[in-house]
Order: structure tokens, then sequence, then C-alpha cells
């Protein structure tokens, strides 16, 4: 999203909720699609989660923005393992 739309739009509710992470603001994926839940009741929960994963890849190519760490931990026993 640039910057002009998302100054249109008005903050989520629950923006208390919201954190940055490498200057973007983030919140949990069950967090998004409660509020866009609440603000869309007629809608069905799986098209908004549908909706919000496509935005998702448009928003990030298919690069994570924040990875678990147990991610990480498993990178690291692979490329241990690779040493070996």
């Amino acid at each position: 999203m640039d910057e002009s739309a998302r100054d249109a739009v008005s903050p989520a509710p629950g923006a208390d909720l919201v954190h940055r992470v490498d200057g973007i603001d983030v919140a949990s994926f069950r967090t998004v699609i409660a509020r866009l839940s609440a603000d869309y009741p007629l809608e069905d929960p799986s098209r908004i989660e549908a909706v919000v994963l496509r935005e998702w890849e448009a928003f990030s190519a298919g690069r994570p923005l924040v990875v678990p760490t147990a991610v990480e931990e498993g990178a690291r026993e692979i490329l241990g393992l690779a040493r070996d």
C-alpha cells in the first residue's frame, strides 16, 4: 500500500495491537482477520482470509517481513549439518 492510500485510511480499531518492524506497521494475522470480520460482518471469514493473503502476497512479493524464531533455529540445524 502506498503512503497516500495509507494516509487516507482511518486508523484500525485496536491500533494499540499494531507493532512496527523494520519501519512497517504490522499486526498478527488473527488480529487483522478479527478486525476485518467485525467491520464486514456479512462477509464470509474464509473470503476475508483469502483477501488478506492475496494482499500480503502483493505487498511482500512473497518475502516474509517477520520470521518465527523457530524457523531460524531450524535453519541453524540444517546449516550446521551442511558443515559436518
